[in-house]
């Protein structure tokens, strides 16, 4: 504003000033006030920062020394101090316009912040920690995705989570955490809880450990289902129920449940058994315990008999090779397998006779 009444700005410079003031009505008035008092004095094309300086502490010396010979005030002072006085309301008007101008750009930024979007992808193999801005940390399991904004909002602190996440995150009254999935939505203020919510998986997963949450289902929003520590909701994931079905799998048709976890230590709670790399699966679908063996171990499994993918097996999996792995299930329920690359091939074994 001070280039432009100086004949110094760039037309850059007067473009983004044209901006501000079509977007700040009072600001354009006071610009245009500003304009009035100075009139339409001719100024060199460039003055020197040096002279502009000397000239204010003039001028304010100047204001000062009327303020105090007030009593000899006379009609030609009169009008130098008015002049001296529009000086000093252009002054005035600048640096509250440069204040504005200021706050301005600091608003866009934040809005542009808010619009940029962080992907973090989680290969399998291997887990992923993060701290998100309000220091919530979170741990990602393998094939996981999240996505959350570089600044959140001022209301809500939004991510989206495909796959499994721990989270533990920071209370704030005034601003819930929400973790939105493709079923489902896990509102918190600050508590520990973990969100399994894989897209081939048969149920998505909100096992709570501390605090309280508030869960709201896709299909149903009216209904809000409150957790409390040590229980876990299942959701039915409608888009594995056609393949269940497909192999012969007979299953209750729930929308939801809630589950009391029961009475062990806390490394022995089989939801969070991943964070040490771990599996822990008890009378579990060979099918379901296949995909995290898939995760843990950065293979692919494929199952060339489907009455073995409806087997139940129990076990832990802690830091054997896969080969041992397999050979652990393999005890309780026998099956073939063989390795191709990344690709493990399981058929089911025959009964000698």
């Amino acid at each position: 504003m001070a280039k432009s009444m100086g004949k110094t700005a760039t037309a850059e410079e007067l473009a983004e000033l044209n901006t501000f003031l079509e977007q700040f009505p009072e600001s354009k008035k006071m610009y245009q006030v500003t304009m009035a008092l100075k009139g339409n004095e001719k100024q060199p094309d460039a003055i020197k920062q040096k002279d502009i300086s000397t000239k204010l502490e003039e001028l304010w010396y100047k204001i000062k020394s009327a303020d105090e010979n007030s009593d000899t005030f006379n009609g030609t002072n009169k009008v130098k101090s008015l002049f001296k006085w529009q000086w000093a309301a252009a002054i005035l008007v600048l640096g509250i316009a440069g204040g504005l101008l200021y706050t301005w750009k600091l608003r866009q930024a934040d809005q542009a912040a808010k619009l940029v979007m962080h992907e973090v992808r989680v290969p399998y193999g291997t887990t992923r920690k993060l701290i998100m801005p309000d220091g919530t940390k979170i741990i990602l399991n393998a094939g996981s995705i999240l996505t959350y904004p570089e600044t959140f909002a001022k209301n809500t602190r939004d991510v989206n989570l495909t796959g499994e996440g721990f989270f533990e995150v920071t209370h704030n009254a005034k601003r819930p955490f929400l973790v939105h999935t493709h079923k489902l939505t896990v509102k918190v203020l600050g508590t520990v809880f973990n969100v399994k919510a894989y897209n081939n998986d048969r149920n998505i997963e909100t096992t709570l450990l501390k605090g309280k949450v508030q869960v709201e289902l896709e299909n149903n929003p009216e209904k809000d289902i409150v957790l409390l520590p040590n229980e876990k909701l299942l959701v039915a994931n409608s888009q594995l129920q056609t393949h269940a079905q497909a192999v012969g799998i007979k299953e209750a048709k729930i929308e939801y449940q809630v589950i009391t976890l029961p009475p062990v230590k806390a490394d022995e709670i089989k939801e969070t058994a991943w964070l040490d790399n771990r599996i822990l699966f008890t009378n579990e679908l060979f099918e379901d315990v296949a995909k995290q063996i898939e995760r843990k171990y950065n293979v692919q499994i494929v199952f060339e008999n489907q009455a073995l993918e409806a087997e139940q097996i129990s076990g832990l999996l802690d830091k054997e090779s896969l080969q041992d792995a397999l050979r652990i299930i393999e005890v309780t329920t026998p099956f073939n397998y063989r390795m191709d690359g990344n690709t493990v091939y399981l058929s089911k074994k025959e009964k000698q006779n």
